[in-house]
């Protein structure tokens, strides 16, 4: 019985990473690109962002971030931004989607010397 659920527990173990490494790696790689923002994100970022979108594996969260950041010009407006505040206030949502929410939804052109350290530490 012993090996058995330790059969089990690696066969989820492995399966699970998978999808926990792909969460972690889309809200780092969009506090990256939020780390070098100049008014808006680059064609090549927004290729990035257009592949969260589409990833059925994505969360919705990530996928609002990145139609949020996708769309920006200087800063973010309008649904976009409503749509944030929401994420910023759901409990479902991580604690690092809701920081990365928080941060795009207070950027104005290029995010502060404060934002970078933040937006650094979601990139670890």
């Amino acid at each position: 019985m012993k090996y058995i659920f330790l059969s089990l527990l690696s066969v989820f173990l492995f399966v699970s990473s998978p999808l926990v490494l792909a969460a972690e790696t889309a809200v780092a790689e969009m506090a990256t690109i939020m780390m070098r923002l100049n008014h808006y994100p680059t064609a090549e970022e927004k290729q990035y962002l257009e592949k969260v979108l589409t990833d059925p594996n994505a969360t919705s969260g990530e996928k609002t971030m990145a139609g949020a950041l996708k769309r920006m010009q200087h800063a973010v407006g309008g649904e976009d931004a409503k749509q944030l505040k929401e994420l910023i206030d759901d409990q479902k949502a991580t604690q690092a989607e809701r920081e990365l929410a928080s941060i795009l939804v207070g950027i104005s052109h290029y995010p502060s010397q404060n934002d970078k350290k933040r937006l650094e530490a979601l990139t670890k």
